[in-house]
């Protein structure tokens, strides 16, 4: 591809001679554009505080993208990256830099800008800025792959606490190696007397999730993020404060010795507002290889901040789900809510993972061989750690649990699905499955969500059911059958029988059952909020073309004579 200065004949020579315009003596770096193809400049920038060298680096992809201004010899407290020296003059979305701007206006107007607010400090230039924070961590590159998890207990220790011990929490399915990753789960200190005080443990539920072994290291406070931004500077840091601080004991892991470094320092999360942020060093020795060290970043997880993106979401911590049938739209929905911040999932499904369940099922061939509702499971405990997974592996009606002798039988197995719940969701497309659902959660008084697509994945049903508010399953089937609420359109010629498959399944693919399990879960948030939710949702998807989904929406409203809503009420009662 062209050079940006081919592409658009006449552009560097613009970009030059604006800076001659506004009285700004910058010159192209002559050796750079020959021997890198790439345009830098240099110049000095006449400002109150004297001649300020500045250096002007315009990217490949200019002018679409902006120009970065250096001041090596600048050292600001804030509005500059402490360890590469660029400035930063323009809020991070592309969209304040339009292709017409040039490097001559970033300089000569927002650098000026900047210095001045830099020099009025306080209010004016609290309100002269982009309303965030400039979190310093930002600036330590980590190794690709790596991550330790930073439970909200880390991010309150005592300020007094100068250094300690610890120990970082593996997974199960991630034993320790030299790519680390895992969760801070415990952070001790030693006082003068040498008495060991815990001042951090993480939460037992999510401590929980990583139960594998625990690599113990070393970490220290630092006053200030440390002048440089290498593993080495760092380490040199903890010697600082704690001589020997920066040689943690070496670990035996998986595919050779490490040896972990944390380091905890204030970092200004929004603007004006401080809080503590980890990150760490890893020394490594691989197998028959050299020592390398090493960032890992220190990432929170806290259910804070995982909310912050979803604020309209928080009550639904403390909600309970169940989920009957986990195929395409019930395990999609299942992820769906567990990013939600669900509390708690119990799935329930008989059914195990074939290789072509991946084209429609979260997972692909790493879950094949296992029962639906543990893979799931696993990839929900694993990714979502804040919500509870209760597995039921189950196929209602099943002789052979009758056969097993077990004491529990399945109507005892139904009432400890539903008991407690907030909501129940009937993903199984099974018409004796969803009467039965609908009866037991009757009983309840529970509300209901009923999921399914038509053959050929031409459409779809999101239908809500409030006990005692408006229809029941079964004024549902009774508006379909008299025409008052029209199925959405199938192809009853899409069916098709896998090989090696003991029964037919429909055709579709996974982007055209994405919208209904998008809708279920939308669905099932607000029923979960105190909506008093009785509609059903017809989803409509166009055989012909690559038109948008059609929907339509019918309140379901109580039949007159139902006797199964005469009866639950007659329960509830």
């Amino acid at each position: 591809m062209l050079k940006w200065f081919d592409r658009f004949p006449g552009r560097l020579e613009r970009e030059l001679e604006e800076f001659r315009d506004r009285g700004l003596n910058f010159q192209l770096d002559e050796r750079q554009l020959q021997d890198q193809g790439r345009v830098m400049l240099h110049g000095l920038l006449n400002s109150e505080g004297g001649e300020l060298e500045l250096e002007v680096a315009y990217p490949d992809l200019f002018p679409y993208l902006r120009p970065e201004v250096y001041a090596p010899g600048l050292h600001l407290p804030r509005h500059q990256n402490p360890y590469q020296g660029n400035l930063c003059l323009l809020d991070r979305p592309t969209a304040a830099w339009k292709p017409s701007d040039t490097a001559a206006w970033l300089v000569d107007n927002q650098v000026r800008t900047l210095l001045s607010l830099i020099a009025e400090g306080g209010q004016e230039l609290r309100d002269g800025e982009a309303p965030q924070g400039e979190p310093a961590s930002v600036y330590f590159g980590a190794a690709p792959g790596t991550a330790i998890f930073v439970p909200e207990e880390a991010l309150v220790v005592d300020p007094n606490c100068a250094a300690g011990s610890g120990a970082i929490f593996c997974s199960v399915l991630e034993p320790p190696r030299l790519q680390l990753r895992g969760l801070l789960g415990e952070l001790v200190t030693k006082n003068r007397k040498r008495k060991v005080r815990t001042v951090a443990t993480a939460d037992q539920g999510l401590a929980s999730r990583f139960g594998g072994k625990r690599v113990p290291f070393r970490w220290v406070r630092l006053s200030a993020p440390p002048e440089g931004n290498t593993p080495f500077d760092l380490l040199e840091a903890a010697n600082a404060v704690r001589p020997g601080f920066g040689a943690a004991p070496w670990q035996s892991v998986l595919d050779g010795e490490m040896s972990i470094c944390g380091f905890v320092f204030k970092e200004e999360v929004e603007q004006g507002v401080w809080e503590d942020a980890w990150i760490f060093v890893v020394s490594a020795r691989p197998h028959g290889g050299e020592e390398v060290a090493y960032i890992v970043r220190g990432e929170r997880l806290t259910p804070r901040d995982l909310g912050v993106r979803i604020p309209a979401l928080t009550n639904l911590s403390n909600k309970t789900v169940a989920i009957i049938g986990v195929g395409a739209l019930g395990a999609q929905t299942a992820v769906e809510l567990a990013r939600s911040q669900v509390g708690e999932l119990r799935l329930l499904d008989h059914d195990f993972v074939e290789p072509g369940n991946s084209v429609r099922w979260p997972m692909g061939l790493s879950a094949v061989g296992f029962p639906k509702v543990d893979a799931l499971g696993q990839l929900l405990r694993t990714d979502h750690p804040f919500t509870n997974v209760e597995l039921f592996r189950h196929r209602l009606g099943e002789s052979a649990f009758v056969r097993s002798g077990r004491t529990e039988s399945e109507l005892d197995l139904l009432e400890r699905l539903l008991d407690g719940v907030d909501l129940v969701i009937d993903a199984s497309a099974e018409i004796a499955i969803q009467q039965l659902i609908a009866t037991s959660a009757d009983e309840c008084g529970l509300p209901q969500l009923y999921l399914s697509a038509t053959e050929g994945a031409l459409g779809g049903i999101v239908a809500s059911v409030q006990p005692y508010v408006g229809g029941c399953w079964m004024c549902l089937q009774t508006a379909f059958d008299d025409g008052r609420i029209h199925l959405p359109p199938h192809d009853s010629g899409r069916a098709v029988q896998p090989r090696g498959c003991a029964s037919l399944t429909f055709t579709g693919a996974s982007f055209d059952l994405a919208p209904i399990a998008s809708q279920g879960a939308r669905v099932a948030v607000e029923m979960m909020g105190g909506s008093n939710h009785h509609r059903v949702d017809i989803c409509s998807i166009s055989a012909e073309g690559a038109r948008p989904p059609a929907w339509t929406s019918h309140l379901l409203k109580r039949q007159e004579g139902c006797s199964a809503c005469a009866l639950a009420e007659k329960r509830a009662a």
